[in-house]
């Protein structure tokens, strides 16, 4: 099969001179897909110039080419109408929303975001807590990112331990072993504290929980501190969202 290598280069190098031009008309924030419409729009744009790259004739290139600028004209237009509306902002970028409320983590919320405990966990992990009730908020940003408001008792801690060095208390330090997620007991992680059934059942209780199903989260780290929740609302009737 016969390769036009001097049209292909032609058209590549034309075809990245174009979208280069493109993507600074739009922004910076295309530069850093800062939302999921950047992302998504950042993504179809790449597509259409690949019909560019891969188009076998001038016509075909050219309509490609029309195609992306069109796309691209769309693109800012919309980027300008969120500017002004604050409602098509909300529905093309989204919205943040509160995960983890005073140490409560929002069930309602998590459902709406598609994001599991584990992925919730994982995340606030990597932001370095391990125990979500040190947590005053998590809010979930449009981008993606978990934004993190420690309680004050957490702050004052942290300080104190900046001030004085790590040993001045273990508590509430290292990871928690997860027995109980979404109501589902973990017995080999269990057997691995050395504690049993009727142990996790007198937490669940004490938590105000009458069986595994109402447990949202139960955890234990090595100091014998347990962490857990049960399948409950926000107590204020407001919505919890920024």
């Amino acid at each position: 099969m016969h390769v036009a290598w001097g049209y292909l280069t032609v058209s590549t190098l034309v075809t990245f001179a174009v979208l280069l031009g493109l993507v600074r008309w739009i922004g910076s924030t295309q530069l850093t897909q800062l939302t999921f419409f950047n992302w998504v729009a950042g993504a179809s744009m790449g597509n259409l110039a690949a019909n560019m790259i891969g188009a076998g004739n001038t016509r075909d290139w050219v309509a490609a080419c029309y195609s992306l600028v069109v796309f691209t004209a769309a693109t800012v237009l919309a980027a300008t109408l969120a500017l002004k509306v604050r409602g098509f902002r909300r529905v093309a970028g989204g919205e943040p929303v509160v995960l983890i409320h005073k140490g409560t983590i929002l069930r309602e919320n998590l459902k709406r975001t598609k994001v599991n405990l584990d992925v919730l966990m994982m995340l606030l992990r990597e932001k370095g807590y391990f125990s979500y009730g040190d947590i005053e908020y998590a809010i979930l940003e449009p981008t993606g990112n978990l934004s993190i408001l420690p309680t004050q008792e957490s702050q004052s801690a942290s300080k104190a331990d900046l001030v004085k060095g790590p040993d001045l208390s273990d508590r509430g330090q290292g990871p928690y072993v997860e027995l109980v997620v979404d109501g589902e007991l973990d017995r080999d992680k269990l057997r691995e504290t050395g504690r049993d059934e009727a142990w996790v059942m007198e937490q669940v209780r004490r938590l105000g929980g009458r069986s595994l199903e109402d447990v949202t989260y139960l955890g234990v780290n090595r100091q014998g501190e347990v962490i857990g929740d049960v399948r409950r609302r926000l107590a204020h009737p407001k919505d919890p969202r920024v």
